[in-house]
């Protein structure tokens, strides 16, 4: 038998939903009714964060041990321990009768190619940091390859590591992997625009999955439709071993000027510019210099700038006022033209007044005198 529900079950649950609505309302539709209404912006000195999210490829020096035994093994370190050149990290036991023949890391050992980073031997090669994993692309992700890698190539590879740590090796298989920390980098492309905020040597900050470390720009090329930039960094980073491809923001600060929001800016007869509401409440165009933009605000040059031919324009400066929404301002700009035109070619200009004037004043001197040149021939 079905219950019915109360009429105070009932009350209570179409509160619920009022109190939902009411919730989506404030969180979703007021904030832009609210700057739909908000008509005017008001310029301050600010810097913009320049933010651009790509994939990055950590590219360091790394060494792979490849074992020339079959035995029992023992590590000495854990995972991510730092360990200076000649450590021994680990201790194998000879066991021929631990030789697998499965080929179980073949993948990966395949991808190494002529990797010549191999070493045999169970002491750390290099100071760096020891690791048990390794993708096969440790040959391919280079200091001296990073310029020359293909873009396509690159993201058509398949990351995924495999675990080295187990209690036997075979003859032939990867034991361990050191990674150099002192020095190492990240590969990325991104769209020309982002790359144009980028000069080699600027300080970024990169923000990765396991925490933000500081980069410097070290190399930035234009190729086709997109730029590689390398960034260099000397900083921990705690999946730095394990760590191929990671989705990542790198985010450069822009030169400090007026933050001024895109909305406000809009384009007259071809020039980009704001109208500013003066002190009576007239909106005048402003030429403005975009100095930089992340898409959504601007910073713009202040008191004045130089256009393309060198002329100096004035422009706007801090605390003046703008529209948020020019476009009306704009078509009555546009409406006011013709009239505007029109009244410019009835009403003489001054160089005409002035020929006129000139002329007036010309014929009043020269009518006396031809006049008493007459009087004097009749005499």
């Amino acid at each position: 038998m079905k219950k019915r529900m109360t009429a105070g079950t009932k009350k209570a649950i179409l509160i619920y939903i009022v109190i939902l609505l009411s919730l989506y309302v404030i969180v979703q539709v007021l904030p832009k009714v609210t700057d739909i209404f908000e008509t005017t912006q008001v310029l301050e000195v600010g810097d913009l964060a320049l933010t651009c999210e790509t994939t990055g490829y950590l590219i360091k020096d790394e060494y792979i041990c490849i074992s020339d035994e079959a035995g029992e093994i023992k590590y000495k370190d854990e995972v991510g321990t730092v360990v200076k050149k000649g450590h021994k990290v680990c201790k194998v036991k000879s066991d021929s009768s631990k030789d697998d023949q499965s080929n179980r890391f073949s993948t990966y050992t395949d991808r190494l190619g002529d990797f010549k980073k191999v070493t045999k031997s169970y002491k750390a090669p290099i100071s760096g940091v020891f690791s048990l994993s390794m993708d096969g692309y440790e040959g391919v992700f280079t200091k001296e390859k990073m310029t020359k890698l293909d873009k396509t190539v690159v993201e058509g590879y398949s990351y995924k590591s495999v675990n080295l740590e187990r209690s036997s090796i075979s003859r032939g298989e990867p034991v361990y992997k050191i990674s150099g920390d002192d020095e190492w980098f990240v590969l990325c492309w991104m769209d020309k625009a982002d790359a144009s905020h980028y000069t080699v040597g600027d300080r970024v900050t990169l923000e990765l999955p396991a925490g933000d470390v500081k980069a410097n720009v070290y190399y930035v090329k234009e190729e086709d439709t997109y730029a590689r930039v390398i960034f260099r960094l000397d900083v921990y980073y705690e999946e730095f071993t394990d760590t191929r491809d990671v989705k990542m923001t790198v985010i450069a600060r822009a030169d400090e000027g007026l933050i001024c929001s895109n909305d406000c800016i809009i384009e007259k007869d071809g020039v980009k510019g704001v109208y500013v509401v003066n002190k009576n409440g007239i909106n005048k165009f402003t030429p403005i210099s975009v100095i930089s933009t992340d898409g959504i605000n601007s910073v713009l040059k202040a008191t004045t700038y130089y256009d393309e031919e060198g002329n100096q324009v004035n422009t706007v400066d801090v605390y003046d006022k703008v529209l948020k929404h020019p476009e009306s301002a704009l078509r009555k700009d546009k409406e006011e033209e013709p009239a505007q035109e029109t009244t410019k070619q009835t009403k003489p200009t001054k160089a005409e007044t002035e020929a006129t004037q000139q002329a007036t004043d010309a014929s009043a001197v020269t009518e006396p005198s031809e006049t008493t040149n007459s009087d004097k021939e009749g005499n």
